[in-house]
């Protein structure tokens, strides 16, 4: 094998003006069949992240340098920022006998060719569970690529599963040592390099009511155990446990339903909870026990914390009075700005929406755009609907005949039916999938 590109330049210094560009040409000779390994390094590291991964089964060297963790920081460096991204909805079945999982996606279509239906789509998690699994698994969490659900019967029991959607590694957690009533599940990891270097699950027991004594349980990849954590607080807490965790700077935080965030570390051995001051002129009703957080949404977006309200006292013949929008300006404090703020009449709905508003639907916020920091996405009765800070308008996005209602477990282990964008949240893919250091799950 011979590679060979030819370098030649002319160049005319009478009148610059008046010069004609000319092809630059270069040359390089690779003899006997022999590619080295910097050439090939530069080579692949502009390749898709799909292309890339599929070359390791070229040669052992191939693969040595695919794997090695330079080559890793190499593709992150130069990846794009523009990175693949979806609206992920919670669950919808687990067919036994192809051993996939199926999920319903929205917006860009990350997982699918089918270009028809580029904003709605079935996503297909292949060899995500084994025969042993029951129907029903729940997406509980996602972080960097990586899914974590939970297969356990009922909420009392958890069965979790962590599955790495680029590379289709599958792995599966010990069962949970405690039984809790309603749990909200946080997952959150630390990677470098693009090799995960350690990861926690965390389940929280959201009691019936306020309470002093907060009971957690805690998975360590370091350790391959739980772990019982009891937290006693100042002040009596009640989780919003409708709403999932927020994981930012190593910590997982909570709504709570009086006094703000709660804060938990669970990467440290000291067994404590803080708590950050939600803004002081939300409308409360939004996460009281009747609404349970249904209208508003706490995320990180950009790196910071963002909360969102639809806020839930009606304006005839409208649902809801307004949409807020705001952002914590230090993350040690609890003084929030109000980015946004808008009233029911000077809001704009797509046509398809009309109906919806005078029916006095209720919008529930779902995710932040990535990029764009002016949009956000709301369900809003059957379907999911964009909301532009800018243009001050509801756009829907999914044609309601292609909604499909999801089913989830109730607290009784019973399966009901609830709308396509419940439990739904952000998935976004990264530039270079994290690698799980456990061994893959065997199928039977």
């Amino acid at each position: 094998m011979e590679l060979c590109v030819n370098s030649k330049k002319e160049e005319s210094f009478e009148n610059p003006i008046s010069v004609e560009l000319v092809k630059t040409k270069s040359e390089m000779f690779f003899s006997n069949g022999y590619l080295p390994d910097w050439f090939l390094i530069e080579v692949l590291s502009r390749l898709p992240v799909k292309c890339v991964f599929r070359y390791k089964s070229v040669s052992k060297r191939w693969r040595f340098l695919i794997s090695a963790t330079s080559f890793a920081s190499l593709y992150i460096s130069r990846a794009s920022l523009l990175t693949p991204w979806t609206i992920l909805a919670n669950t919808l079945c687990v067919n036994m006998k192809i051993g996939s999982f199926l999920a319903q996606s929205f917006l860009p279509d990350l997982f699918s060719d089918n270009w028809l239906h580029s904003r709605f789509s079935i996503v297909h998690f292949s060899n995500m569970v084994d025969s042993e699994v029951g129907e029903g698994c729940n997406v509980v969490g996602v972080s960097d690529g990586l899914v974590l659900y939970d297969c356990g019967v009922g909420e009392e029991v958890s069965d979790y599963h962590i599955y790495n959607a680029m590379t289709g590694c599958c792995v599966a957690i010990p069962r949970t040592c405690t039984r809790f009533g309603d749990v909200s599940t946080g997952f959150i990891m630390k990677s470098e390099g693009g090799s995960l270097t350690n990861y926690k699950v965390v389940r929280l027991d959201c009691q019936f009511g306020e309470s002093y004594v907060l009971k957690f349980e805690v998975f360590s990849s370091e350790t391959g155990r739980w772990r019982r954590v009891v937290v006693y607080m100042d002040v009596a807490i009640e989780v919003v446990w409708l709403r999932r965790p927020v994981a930012l700077n190593g910590k997982l935080h909570w709504i709570d339903r009086r006094h703000g965030i709660l804060v938990f570390n669970p990467f440290d051995d000291f067994n404590q909870c803080r708590v950050i001051g939600l803004p002081g002129d939300i409308d409360e009703q939004c996460i009281d026990a009747r609404n349970n957080g249904r209208s508003v949404l706490f995320d990180v977006h950009q790196g910071q914390l963002r909360y969102v309200e639809a806020s839930v006292v009606s304006v005839y013949p409208f649902g809801f009075s307004g949409i807020s929008v705001w952002i914590l300006d230090e993350y040690d404090s609890s003084s929030w700005t109000l980015q946004h703020k808008v009233k029911i009449k000077d809001i704009s709905f797509d046509d398809i929406l009309i109906s919806k508003a005078l029916n006095g639907t209720i919008p529930t916020p779902i995710a932040f755009h990535p990029l764009d920091a002016n949009i956000f996405y709301l369900g809003f009765g059957d379907t999911i609907v964009s909301y532009n800070m800018k243009t001050l308008k509801l756009d829907a996005l999914v044609d309601p005949a292609d909604i499909r209602g999801t089913f989830q477990r109730n607290g009784r282990g019973s399966l009901r039916k609830t709308p396509c964008w419940s439990s739904a949240f952000l998935f976004t893919l990264p530039p270079w999938p994290i690698s799980l250091p456990i061994k893959k799950r065997n199928s039977k």
